[in-house]
């Protein structure tokens, strides 16, 4: 799998956003495989962790039974404080131990991955935000006020100026294709 760059693949270049638009797809694809993962990673520790609980209760079961088997006659007491301090449960202690935070190490690697999706859902609603405000002019340079006149000479004004940016923003539209083009 390749590396991710979430500090990358969440900006947005707005002089660009039919790219943003046809990349963001893919983008969100990798971040949410890699959540699918790092789940299937915890789910997999998660069964381990059990096995190594289960070993710890079979190597204390194990410890009491030779112990009871050597002095018969020890207290419940006695036999605790034996097993406690015995080497050969401190092993498997602490291969459970190491089990668990190898868990929390990795519950924590999906949150960031579950957010950094997140992200990428909320990069969607900013581009759809984006391509509205472009779509209603809101990015469009400030005009020159202009006194139109009523009735039909105040109408061809204002086609007139509506044509006058329809050819504006083709014009920017394709030297835009045209240096994409060449790059």
């Amino acid at each position: 799998m390749s590396e991710l760059n979430f500090a990358e693949d969440v900006a947005i270049d707005l002089d660009d956003l039919h790219e943003e638009w046809r990349s963001h797809a893919y983008k969100r694809k990798a971040y949410a495989d890699e959540v699918a993962f790092l789940d299937k990673q915890v789910k997999q520790q998660a069964k381990f962790i059990d096995v190594k609980k289960t070993n710890v209760k079979e190597a204390t079961g194990n410890l009491i039974l030779e112990i009871k088997a050597q002095e018969p006659k020890m207290t419940v007491q006695q036999v605790d404080a034996t097993v406690a301090g015995h080497p050969q449960l401190k092993t498997v202690e602490k291969e459970y131990a190491d089990a668990q935070n190898e868990l929390i190490n990795m519950e924590y690697d999906l949150n960031m991955a579950k957010n950094a999706l997140k992200a990428m859902d909320d990069r969607k609603t900013a581009l759809e935000n984006e391509v509205i405000l472009w779509s209603r002019d809101y990015f469009s340079t400030p005009r020159e006020k202009r006194e139109i006149a009523s009735g039909k000479q105040g109408q061809g004004i204002q086609q007139e100026a509506q044509d006058k940016k329809t050819q504006t923003s083709r014009a920017v539209v394709n030297e835009r294709r045209r240096r994409r083009g060449t790059e």
